[in-house]
């Protein structure tokens, strides 16, 4: 026994027949001791409720942005250059929108819609390497390499590169265009290779490519739309 593993003694009593006491004494060290066993935090129910809330809003919320976006598309196939919107909570206002203004609340949406981040920047503004990155989603090394690629163009100010946003934008253009394309090819094959064995496509399936397609839905987001659809039809 180290001299760190003694404790102070504690007295202990052992009555006899008489009026005498004997007192004994009891050392207490790292083997004798027990470990009480450690009690886990209870689980708070509100916030497990809130945090279930918070997440129903959330898919509420994605759930409405991607039923919008084909609204939105559909109005825009019309010639019209003003648009009309009703804002129900104010009142059931509505306020006329310039085309150009719905387009950008559109291609906003599917955005949203497909879980990416959405930043409104002025064309006529110049951004840094760091501020280009996070517009395309993408690292500063990446969007350096796409500089010296001459792929979006820039001007030096002193040692420090300074994107214009112009030319960024239709870099971005470029690329969704370039991967609607696979997109739709992708989608294309596997109709026709489902076709080919014999089966056939739903309706909802068919939906669920063309939203994926169109950039709506991301390939995560498709899959867990068709999970969802499959595990609701097996529960009926």
């Amino acid at each position: 026994m180290t001299h760190q593993e003694r404790k102070p003694a504690k007295p202990k009593k052992h009555p006899t027949g008489d009026s005498t006491t004997i007192f004994s004494y009891e050392i207490e060290t790292s083997r004798t001791r027990k470990k009480l066993p450690r009690k886990r935090p209870a689980e708070n129910p509100l916030a497990l409720r809130g945090t279930q809330a918070l997440r129903t809003r959330k898919e509420q919320r994605k759930r409405s942005v991607e039923e919008a976006v084909p609204c939105l598309r559909d109005a825009l196939t019309s010639s019209a250059e003003t648009f009309h919107i009703t804002v129900a909570e104010a009142g059931e206002v509505t306020v006329e929108v310039p085309r150009e203004a719905l387009a950008v609340l559109m291609e906003t949406m599917a955005l949203i819609a497909s879980g990416r981040t959405v930043e409104v920047i002025a064309k006529s503004m110049e951004l840094s390497t760091i501020q280009a990155a996070k517009t395309l989603g993408v690292s500063r090394p990446h969007l350096v390499k796409l500089l010296d690629k001459g792929l979006i163009e820039f001007r030096m100010v002193g040692t420090h590169r300074r994107v214009d946003v112009a030319s960024l934008e239709g870099y971005r253009r470029r690329e969704q265009n370039e991967q609607a394309q696979r997109r739709q090819a992708a989608v294309a094959s596997a109709i026709g290779s489902t076709e080919a064995e014999g089966l056939r496509v739903s309706a909802d399936t068919t939906a669920g490519l063309d939203a994926y397609a169109r950039g709506e839905l991301d390939a995560a987001a498709l899959r867990a739309r068709t999970l969802a659809r499959y595990t609701r039809k097996a529960a009926e």
